[in-house]
């Protein structure tokens, strides 16, 4: 496990990411951590209040800071598992390719300015960070240890 420690259990849920055995991956995975708290601390804001002109703002802001650095994310890790003929690559890739379809949903509710959007998108972003995390990507922590990647 790896990241900083917190009280709070939502902002902590990053120190239960796995170690998936690639340095600048790990770094991405906590950089997508930190845009989860990030989007935590506007929807507890908008619980409190109606969402204005400039929480929109704020909201396009960090889901299209999210969206890009997804895809950054997935071009990198997809790029080292095909160079390194990672055997699962093409069902890790539809995992991958079914969340960016998540989030062009999520998109399009923000777009309508659907405030509906935080709990899909809130929940979604933290399930794929714990679940996909753990469980898909650290099974190729070995494989790119055997291939002397760190």
């Amino acid at each position: 496990m790896f990241g900083l420690k917190s009280s709070n259990p939502k902002n902590a849920s990053h120190c239960l990411l796995k170690d998936v055995g690639v340095n600048s991956i790990n770094r991405q995975h906590l950089r997508l951590a930190s845009y989860a708290v990030e989007f935590n601390q506007i929807v507890e804001d908008l619980a409190k209040k109606e969402a204005t002109n400039k929480d929109w703002h704020r909201i396009d802001a960090l889901f299209s800071r999210v969206t890009r650095y997804v895809q950054t994310h997935f071009s990198e890790e997809e790029e080292l598992m095909k160079a390194h003929g990672y055997p699962y690559f093409d069902a890790h890739k539809q995992l991958h390719d079914r969340f960016v379809n998540d989030l062009i949903k999520v998109q399009s509710k923000i777009n309508n300015r659907k405030i509906a959007f935080k709990e899909k998108f809130g929940s979604m972003l933290w399930d794929w960070l714990i679940n996909h995390i753990n469980e898909e990507d650290y099974k190729y922590r070995e494989f790119f240890r055997e291939k002397g990647l760190r």
